[in-house]
């Protein structure tokens, strides 16, 4: 059982998540896609005894999807996939458990969650606001010294 061939290529969605308000509701075929890698990605495995097993996500929190892949092996442009990624945290299937703030070989880690099954009823709570790369410029407005900081001649 050592090759990669013989594990299975199957990827099981739940018929509620099929039917529900916010998997019906994603704007963009690329959303649709991308959340369907994000299933490919997730390990199962059952946990419980025999007759109540359930299945788990055993690499939830830890799973990357990186820009660089989403570009060379989809063929899917950064701002599709951003604006993907935005739209699957907003409807509650997946959040951002660790993020690399878009700096360079930092690895951002993701989580399959549940909370679409919500999506559209007053007990839903959007996904807090990604968080922002600080941006360190330059020159900044108030240095004397910097070129393009001289006053204009009228």
């Amino acid at each position: 059982m050592g090759s990669n061939k013989n594990r299975s290529k199957v990827v099981v969605l739940e018929q509620r998540l099929l039917k529900s308000k916010a998997y019906r509701s994603l704007r963009t075929p690329t959303a649709y896609f991308v959340l369907g890698i994000f299933m490919t990605k997730r390990q199962l495995v059952k946990v419980g005894r025999r007759g109540k097993e359930q299945w788990d996500i055993a690499n939830n929190g830890e799973i990357v999807f990186t820009y660089k892949e989403a570009k060379e092996k989809y063929c899917i442009s950064s701002g599709a996939f951003r604006d993907a990624i935005d739209e699957l945290r907003d409807k509650g299937f997946i959040d951002i458990s660790a993020t690399g703030m878009g700096v360079h070989k930092v690895t951002t880690f993701f989580s399959i969650i549940d909370r679409w099954k919500l999506y559209g009823t007053p007990e839903y709570e959007p996904a807090k606001p990604r968080p922002k790369k600080p941006i360190n410029r330059g020159f900044q407005k108030g240095n004397r010294y910097g070129r393009n900081c001289r006053k204009r001649k009228s």
